[in-house]
Order: structure tokens, then C-alpha cells, then sequence
């Protein structure tokens, strides 16, 4: 599909081209790694992002529901089977090294806003999403020019236009997969309202280099609502009705871009259930009790200056990373001074490790978190979109309407939810970006490593981008 198809589509469109988008159904994961042991467990994670744009236009010309004006181009994957393990196993290796190639935005862009994203009261659970919030805001600096431009581009780590598609386009071929073995999922849309005029260009660009899902109606009709609401649930795997539920267009919405991931992977070793046992949690507010969660294992050992560090592998993907402050370091510490996302994003190459016999000790938690982002944005330097006097989105709509409308941010929310229990993990969030006009460890050969305070967890993917980190004061 390109711009010129979508162009023809959206200006030619019959009430009897309603659509709706459904995703592959989750598949499990089979691969094994090196320190892997026999597992049964899932881990489902869900980020919805969901930007809301530009007012629509006081007499703008109505019409029938939300319906599909094109659909995007999905990558095909090897599909894994024993007869063809070898042109799999190659095509896993060439995503890997597409990422590899890539120039790091994302950890630069994790290393500044993790901290700000995170920041937040001692007593509450935190979480986000850098992934998810990394490329919602490479399909917003799209609509953007100028200073507006400028301060997202600076933010993601990009030069031009070129450096945020060439960043987005990695990140997605080394995380989109669905081959049998492992499900991670990334799908975007454009949402429009039918009695408004787009910039040609900025429409074919997002569906062709974004893989956007196009489609046209009346925005705030119970139609096209309900059209949003099943598109989302249809691309996370029905994990985030409730919070899909909420999702709606105001009448003067001009146009939202929405995207979401979707990922599971197996846990290579899942707990025994009949190991799971009350213990103590030291929460900031005083002890409380937990279910936690025990595993002997055989895996590698991390620490920090005050921090040690715990990975637990997923089949044919990342890990789920556990990083212990010491004794009398709180997690806020280590996320102030660089000192986790540092390590997350080496680990690889972390020095301070040992191969070691492991008794895992992890609390079971539900962690939830709704925040505003626009002091976290700000503060990193994106602010001209949020001011009406200042804020760029020519490439939007013409000069003219541009000129009425005077389009600006006006909120950006992120939620997110992570639920870990011995079968596995299971995370959702969403995004919503709505514009209006006007310690080192003792040596030896067994190491205890006990969550029994607070602490921080990460899911990494199979090319190691920070898809969730969090923050665990009271389980």
C-alpha cells in the first residue's frame, strides 16, 4: 500500500467498506537457551498507545460510523517447523543484527526519561513503557515541524525525519514476530474525521512507513467508538477491555493515531505452585505479608556498587530482570542516579557477574499505574507542543485550516499494569496523547536472592529493547 492508494481510499470511501482489523491469535513460545529448564508459564504483555489529535472544525460535514479505508502491510515471518529450522533459526538471526544496526535512540531515550516516567511517591507501585512511549512519540513528531520538530527529534535521538522512521522501522522488524515460537505484536492506526482535508504526504507516510491501519467517520458517534474499541482489543488479545473500554473520540477530535504491542513469550522455568509460601515484604509503610514465590536454578548473578541483579528467561525471547537495591538504597535511588537503566541496558557486557546456583524468592504482585506525562515531556524538553502560541503541526492539515484550528497537546497519559504469578507475567498499557486547538554479593558457589523489599523489575525483548520497567514498594 501507498500513499497514493490510501489518498484514493480516503477520499472515496462507501458505507459498505466497514472494517475492522484482527490480529494473529497469540502463539506459544517453544525455544530454548542455554540456562533454560523445562517451563509451562506464560508471559503476556499488552501497551496500548492512543494519541488523539488536532479539533475538528466547527461545521464540518458528518456522516456514517468508523469503518476501514486500508489495511497495512504486515512483514511475513518464517513460520518454525523441525523441516525448516535452518532458514527459521537464519531469518531469527537477521532481525537480531537489523537491530544491532540500529543507532541506540531507544536506550538514549530510556536513560533520560526512565527516571522522570518512574518518578513518583515511595509508597506506590510504578511501571511504563519505553518502547510504547518511544514510538508514539516518533508517529507524533510526523505531524510536526519547526521547534515542535526539533525538541521531539532531540528527544528521540534522531537527526531528521529519516534517523525517526529508519529507528521505528528497526525497532519494529526486530520486535515483530509471530512465527509459532513467540508472539510479539506491533500495529498502528490512523483514525480521521470524514469532514476534514488532510496533508496527502504526512497521511501516506504514516500508513507506509508506520504500517498504519487507515480509517474515516464521525468522530464522537457511538460507531466509530465502538470501531476504536474493537480494533484495541482486537490487537491486544482482549487484555485491556476495561481500559479499552474508556477510549472514545470527542466530536472536535480532527484525527487519532493509535498503536499498540502486544507480546508473549513462556517462562523457561515457571515456579512450583506448591513452593509458594507466605513471607514477609518490608513496604516503606511497614511489613506486610505476601505469597512468595520460590526456584532453585542455575543462572547468572549481577551486581552493581547498590545493587545486585537477577534475570529470568523467556523461550525464544528477552528476560524479566529483578534488581535488588541494598540494604538501605531505595529503588528511587538507583532510577535517580542512571545506576539501573545503566545496567539494563549493558547487561550484556556487565562485568560484575558470576555463574551461580540461585535461590529465587519473588513476591507475587499486581502493579498499576495512570499518570500524566506532560511534566515528565517537558521537563526532558519537549514543550512547544503544549503551548498554543508555539506549537508546529503544519505538516498536518492545510495552511488555511491550520491557520483556524491552531492545534496543540493538551494531555498525555500513560497507563500500565504488570501481574506476575508462578505461571508467568502478564502487563498491559496505553498511551494517550490528546491535542485541542486554541552492592557487590558475597562469593560463593549458592546466592539467596529474596525480594522481601522493594524493588525493581524490566521485560526485555529478544533484541534487548526495554519494553516495561517498574518499581515494586509494596507487593
Amino acid at each position: 500500500m501507498n500513499g497514493e492508494d490510501l489518498w484514493n481510499g480516503i477520499t472515496d470511501i462507501r458505507d459498505d467498506q466497514i472494517e475492522r482489523a484482527a490480529p494473529p491469535p497469540p502463539k506459544q513460545s517453544l525455544r530454548r537457551r542455554r540456562w533454560a529448564a523445562p517451563v509451562a508459564a506464560a508471559l503476556a504483555v499488552v501497551l496500548v498507545l492512543t494519541a488523539v489529535l488536532f479539533p475538528r472544525m466547527s461545521g464540518g460535514k458528518t456522516g456514517g460510523g468508523g469503518f476501514m479505508v486500508a489495511a497495512a502491510e504486515l512483514p511475513k515471518r518464517e513460520e518454525y517447523s523441525e523441516a525448516n529450522f535452518d532458514r527459521w533459526a537464519e531469518e531469527r538471526r537477521a532481525l537480531r543484527q537489523t537491530y544491532e544496526s540500529y543507532d541506540g535512540a531507544l536506550d538514549s531515550f530510556a536513560e533520560a526519561a526512565v527516571p522522570l516516567l518512574l518518578a513518583g511517591d515511595a509508597e506506590e507501585n510504578r511501571v511504563c513503557s519505553p518502547l510504547n512511549i518511544y514510538l508514539a512519540l516518533s508517529m507524533l513528531s510526523e505531524l510536526t515541524d519547526g521547534e515542535s520538530r526539533a525538541q521531539l527529534l532531540s528527544l528521540l535521538g534522531a537527526a531528521d525525519l529519516e534517523d525517526v522512521r529508519s529507528n521505528s522501522k528497526a525497532l519494529w522488524n526486530a520486535n515483530y514476530q509471530d512465527d509459532g515460537t513467540v508472539t510479539s505484536l506491533i500495529a498502528n492506526s490512523v483514525w480521521m474525521n470524514d469532514g476534514l482535508e488532510y496533508v496527502q504526504n504526512t497521511m501516506g507516510t504514516l500508513a507506509k512507513d508506520y504500517r498504519a491501519d487507515s480509517f474515516r467517520g464521525e468522530m464522537g458517534s457511538d460507531a466509530y467508538n465502538e470501531a476504536l474499541q474493537s480494533w484495541v482489543n482486537e490487537h491486544t488479545g482482549d487484555r485491556l477491555t476495561e481500559q479499552a473500554g474508556g477510549l472514545s473520540f470527542d466530536p472536535e477530535t480532527a484525527l487519532a493515531l493509535v498503536s499498540t504491542v502486544y507480546y508473549r513469550a513462556r517462562w523457561k522455568a515457571e515456579f512450583n505452585i506448591n513452593r509458594t509460601e507466605p513471607g514477609t515484604f518490608h513496604a516503606p509503610s511497614g511489613d506486610r505479608t505476601a505469597d512468595f514465590m520460590h526456584q532453585t536454578t542455575d543462572g547468572h548473578f549481577y551486581w552493581g556498587e547498590r545493587f545486585s541483579a537477577v534475570p529470568k528467561g523467556l523461550q525464544n525471547s528477552g528476560y524479566m530482570w529483578f534488581l535488588l537495591p541494598d540494604e538501605g538504597v531505595s529503588p528511587d535511588e538507583l532510577l535517580e542516579s542512571g545506576e539501573a537503566v545503566d545496567f539494563l541496558l549493558q547487561s550484556d557486557s556487565w562485568e560484575d557477574q558470576q555463574y551461580a546456583e540461585i535461590e529465587l524468592s519473588v513476591p507475587k504482585f499486581d502493579v498499576v499505574r495512570d499518570t500524566d506525562l506532560i511534566s515528565s515531556l517537558s521537563a526532558l524538553g519537549v514543550t512547544d507542543v503544549f503551548d498554543e502560541a508555539s506549537a508546529d503541526f503544519s505538516p498536518m492539515l492545510p495552511q488555511g485550516l491550520l491557520e483556524e484550528v491552531r492545534p496543540y497537546v493538551s494531555a498525555v497519559r500513560h497507563a500500565a499494569r504488570v501481574t506476575v504469578d508462578e505461571e508467568g507475567c502478564e502487563a498491559a498499557a496505553y498511551t494517550e496523547i490528546a491535542m485541542t486547538g486554541a552492592g557487590e554479593p558475597p562469593v560463593g558457589e549458592k546466592v539467596e536472592f529474596t525480594l522481601d523489599r522493594p524493588f525493581l523489575f524490566a521485560i526485555t525483548g529478544d533484541d534487548g529493547s526495554l519494553l516495561f520497567i517498574g518499581v515494586v514498594n509494596h507487593p
